[in-house]
């Protein structure tokens, strides 16, 4: 099978002015579990429409869960990047309104959405803090602000905090790109990609105040896309170690990787399930399609979640809701 490779997920942005931000401190306390409940609706991009908008629907293949496709966003410019609050009620997401990608939030039925960056740089891939529940939550993003003419690729993370009055703080500071952050759900830690050591992406961990720096992947290949199991103890990610990209899973300190997926196809953009048991991710298929699929992690059970509509439509970037137990049910 012919596979396809997608397209940059990363935006072009131009040169910016640099803003130098000390780390925070760091927080030794470990936080609550982000993920008290069961698994609820999946997020995820589609171009179906003409442009990356974002959707949600259930997480199977019955007439039911086909039927509850719903848009959520509806703009003639691409709105990407969704990721669930630890709670399911919120999803941030990037959107490139007014010529620029900023971070915004909205409730996870898309009401009452919020910008949360008003920089003339380039921010996405946001990431939210565990444990909170307010309408301003904690959220740590990747943004282009120490681009420069002499650092063209200096791609930082940041992260922004309710009490700051929207001054957000640098976390790393190298010249190579330093992208897609993600928490953890059980410590005050960020998992993220970066091409810092050896000029191939790399999966790394700190401090979410930017200390205690430490590589977890060092294949020659390019490993990317970090994403926490709910329990705290494995990251998901995707490598191109084999020739093809698929999913793999460590543990948190870089040991135990193991694969995950092992098709034809390429399958990128993990997310796992909020009861562990399950990954989602991107699949991409020889008519240059992108679909979302889940998996059981021991292998028994795979699902195609979404099916075009029609060749060369692109369906990405998942991420799958919690819902809490004192809600009921999932979805």
């Amino acid at each position: 099978m012919v596979t396809m490779k997608p397209r940059s997920r990363y935006p072009m942005i131009g040169a910016l002015a640099v803003i130098m931000l000390a780390p925070w401190a760091s927080h030794s306390a470990a936080v609550t579990e982000a993920f008290p409940g069961t698994n609820g609706k999946i997020v995820f991009v589609s171009d179906r429409d003409g442009d990356d908008e974002i959707y949600t629907m259930n997480a199977g293949r019955t007439r039911e869960d086909v039927a509850s496709l719903r848009q959520l966003t509806h703009n003639s410019v691409p709105d990407r990047d969704p990721v669930f609050s630890s709670d399911g009620s919120k999803i941030a997401f990037a959107s490139l309104r007014d010529d620029n990608w900023d971070v915004f939030t909205m409730n996870a039925d898309g009401t009452e959405e919020a910008r949360i960056t008003e920089e003339a740089s380039g921010e996405f891939q946001p990431s939210f803090a565990p444990g909170f529940s307010r309408p301003r939550q904690t959220i740590v993003f990747t943004s282009t602000r120490d681009v420069s003419a002499r650092e063209p690729f200096n791609h930082e993370v940041y992260r922004l905090d309710p009490e700051s009055a929207r001054l957000a703080m640098q976390l790393t500071f190298d010249p190579e790109l330093d992208t897609e952050p993600a928490w953890s759900p059980t410590e005050c830690k960020i998992a993220f990609s970066s091409k810092r050591s050896s000029g191939n992406r790399d999966i790394f961990i700190m401090g979410c105040s930017g200390l205690d720096l430490r590589r977890l992947t060092t294949s020659p290949a390019s490993d990317s896309w970090p994403a926490f199991s709910p329990d705290g103890k494995k990251i998901a990610f995707q490598s191109n170690r084999s020739g093809n990209t698929d999913i793999y899973v460590m543990n948190t300190d870089g040991t135990g990787q193991e694969r995950v997926t092992n098709d034809v196809s390429e399958e990128w953009q993990p997310a796992f399930s909020p009861d562990g048991a399950w990954i989602v991710f991107t699949s991409w298929n020889r008519l240059g399609n992108a679909d979302i699929y889940t998996r059981r992690l021991d292998g028994t059970a795979e699902v195609r979640i979404t099916s075009g509509p029609r060749d060369g439509v692109r369906n990405t970037q998942p991420d799958w809701q919690s819902v809490p137990s004192a809600a009921g049910g999932g979805g």
